[in-house]
């Protein structure tokens, strides 16, 4: 098994928003948090991969989800990437040794959690990530961080009976993802995905981050003093610190060439 130490040195590879809260929690939900943070990051470098076409993308995602429903192995995962060593990184070539740093009895908890995310991105891979309205959107930030949100709630309740509001869970998952999807407009506009609804400016992306903000706050608010609550109160409070940075355009104003996520 992969040791916690270089799963840690992984995550602080790829985020300075999750790496504080996964290393600061305690022993065993130490474990399933890094095996979680790292199996959504192997599965979001192929649904942003540059160089691979919609179809390849959906190809690998499904074989994912498929891989994570039955009795796996760590070489079963690596074997879905074979031929593709030199084009995928390694935090996604090795899903099957993140997948084993989950407890025993909380493992198939966050594995379900992922094959439902690979099934779900395997679909926007196929559509080119289109967007068309709100319900577009909703649908969007719920596969890819509403989802999570869930198994987080799922995580405070097996570690220490923690309770907490799947629903406002959903909002707070949406939150940080419409935030990261205004402020990396640029960057994936630059890649040729746009997950803007159509028509939308900033005033509009804007809005819909704070009023999942507001729920997320209601959320993070309701858990008690602990390792839950220790987890999400750092990233949300970077979320309300880039909205408070950003200056959305004056409505009428040309809309930015981009889309986010």
């Amino acid at each position: 098994m992969v040791a916690l130490a270089e799963a840690h040195g992984v995550v602080r590879e790829y985020s300075t928003t999750w790496y504080e809260p996964v290393v600061s929690m305690p022993a065993r939900l130490n474990e399933a948090v890094s095996c979680a943070y790292l199996l959504m990051r192997g599965i979001d470098e192929i649904e942003d991969h540059p160089g691979l076409a919609g179809a390849d993308k959906a190809v690998l995602l499904r074989g994912i989800g498929r891989t994570l429903q039955r009795r796996f192995a760590r070489d079963d995962l690596a074997a879905l990437f074979a031929g593709r060593e030199a084009v995928l990184p390694q935090v996604t070539l090795r899903l099957g040794e993140w997948a084993g740093l989950a407890p025993p009895e909380i493992g198939p908890r966050v594995w379900e959690t992922f094959a439902t995310m690979s099934e779900r991105m395997a679909g926007w891979a196929e559509c080119g990530f289109t967007v068309h309205d709100e319900p577009d959107l909703d649908r969007y930030t719920y596969a890819v961080a509403g989802t999570l949100a869930l198994l987080l709630s799922d995580l405070w309740a097996w570690y220490d009976g923690t309770p907490s509001s799947r629903t406002l869970g959903v909002a707070y998952g949406r939150a940080l993802q419409s935030v990261n999807i205004l402020v990396d407009r640029a960057v994936d506009t630059g890649r040729g995905v746009d997950f803007w609804p159509d028509g939308w400016r900033e005033p509009d992306m804007v809005r819909y981050a704070r009023q999942e903000l507001v729920l997320a706050d209601a959320y993070v608010a309701g858990l008690p003093d602990g390792p839950a609550r220790t987890f999400c109160a750092e990233p949300l409070a970077r979320a309300h610190r880039a909205l408070r940075s950003w200056t959305p355009a004056p409505r009428g104003s040309a809309p930015d060439d981009g889309g986010g996520r």
